[in-house]
């Protein structure tokens, strides 16, 4: 009897262990499964961002989402532009120019000194002159060595005039009218020229391309920079490595323009055109092709492409209507932007 009790009670212990094993067991797969259709709408909610309508793929935020993730959304700004053509400079040396200035600096010193000694020269010639023509009070002798050293100090100062002229013809006919007219004058635009504060550049235009140099120009370097350059003067010397016809310009010296450095150059032609500034914030880039985001709504964005053809300061020139007055971009946030359109696309194909 005894024996028959404890077998009951070990069957009821066994069977009671298994209903809690069997309670717990769904308790977790009644977890699990809510994790997963927690998952699964999180992801269903997260597509819903992106959706197509005529055609485009739109992705739609409301305010504060935008908020949350620094979306801001500006119109473009009208503007105008001439069209460009591409050219080719090159950045000179000047180590000769200094050298030629400082000759020249040298020689007007030495005319200066000339100046002082020929009118001290010539008062004495003339007072002995004077003395030796009244009673021959003063020798012929003494007299003609005064007028020998007047036409000794008079040989001097024209020979240092012709140096000083030579040294302004040389960097006439090297450089041009103007840089010879700076030396002259010790022109400050000459001083940040030979001080490497701007730098010298040579520049060479397509034939028949360019009717006439124009005023401004803009250097084009690597990483879409570009640096303004002036109209110095037409170059009386053409350059074995840029051929045609050249115009000196100066540009201010930054970082990436070195010496002997051959650099495009964008010329603007013809009459201004309008168009839109597309700020660089706006421009994301996806197979090598850019694109701006923009706010067809106040909750919702489209993706349309950008031509990169007129990199300005600050973004991107596109002549024409393809973005009109009071078309609104993201200005900020356009990658993620991008990034949501995608996740969004590859959700709803899985």
């Amino acid at each position: 009897m005894n024996r028959l009790i404890q077998w009951l009670l070990a069957a009821l212990i066994v069977i009671a262990a298994a209903a809690v094993a069997a309670a717990v067991y769904g308790v977790a797969l009644r977890g699990t499964a809510g994790e997963q259709d927690e998952d699964q709408q999180a992801a269903v909610q997260a597509a819903s961002r992106t959706s197509v309508q005529n055609g485009r793929s739109v992705v739609t935020m409301d305010a504060q989402a935008q908020a949350r993730e620094g979306i801001r959304v500006a119109p473009v700004a009208e503007t105008s532009m001439r069209a460009e053509v591409r050219g080719m400079a090159i950045v000179l040396p000047v180590t000769d120019l200094a050298s030629i200035r400082n000759a020249y600096v040298a020689a007007r010193s030495r005319l200066e000194r000339d100046d002082v000694g020929v009118t001290l020269s010539r008062t004495r010639y003339e007072r002995a002159r004077s003395l030796y023509e009244q009673d021959q009070n003063v020798s012929l002798a003494a007299m003609q060595d005064a007028e020998a050293a007047y036409r000794t100090s008079q040989a001097q100062k024209q020979a240092d005039e012709q140096d000083a002229t030579l040294q302004i013809d040389t960097v006439r006919l090297r450089w041009g009218a103007v840089l010879a007219d700076w030396t002259v004058k010790g022109d400050p635009a000459l001083d940040a020229i030979l001080e490497q504060r701007a730098l010298l550049v040579q520049v060479a235009f397509p034939p028949g391309e360019v009717a006439k140099a124009p005023s401004t120009l803009s250097l084009s370097l690597p990483g879409n920079q570009r640096v303004p350059a002036r109209l110095v003067s037409s170059m009386p010397e053409v350059n074995t490595q840029i051929q045609g016809l050249s115009y000196a310009y100066v540009a201010p010296a930054r970082p990436g323009l070195a010496v002997g450095m051959n650099v495009p150059v964008l010329v603007p032609v013809g009459e201004p055109a309008g168009g839109a500034l597309v700020p660089d914030g706006a421009v994301v880039w996806w197979q090598g092709q850019a694109w701006v985001y923009e706010a067809i709504s106040p909750t919702a964005f489209t993706r349309r492409p950008l031509a990169p053809d007129h990199r300005v300061e600050g973004g991107y020139f596109v002549p024409g209507r393809a973005f009109p007055a009071g078309t609104r971009l993201a200005v900020a946030g356009a990658q993620l932007l991008l990034s949501e359109e995608f996740r969004g696309q590859i959700q709803q194909e899985g």
